[in-house]
């Protein structure tokens, strides 16, 4: 490419354009994302109920 297409894809912020995620990587970035809440909803319980203490001792 040349700069003159360069230009023209460019922002005035002066980001350059970035195209719009594929529907696998943003299925696929829901699906890391649901996995993590389970786990800590999952951590959250078990700190809740005393299987899991945060600062033990005493």
């Amino acid at each position: 490419m040349n700069d003159e297409d360069d230009e023209r894809r460019g922002r005035p912020d002066g980001h350059r354009y970035e195209a719009p995620e594929s529907d696998e990587s943003r299925v696929s970035k829901e699906w890391v994302y649901a996995v993590l809440g389970i786990i800590v909803l999952g951590l959250m319980v078990l700190i809740a109920t005393g299987k899991v203490q945060i600062f033990p001792g005493g």
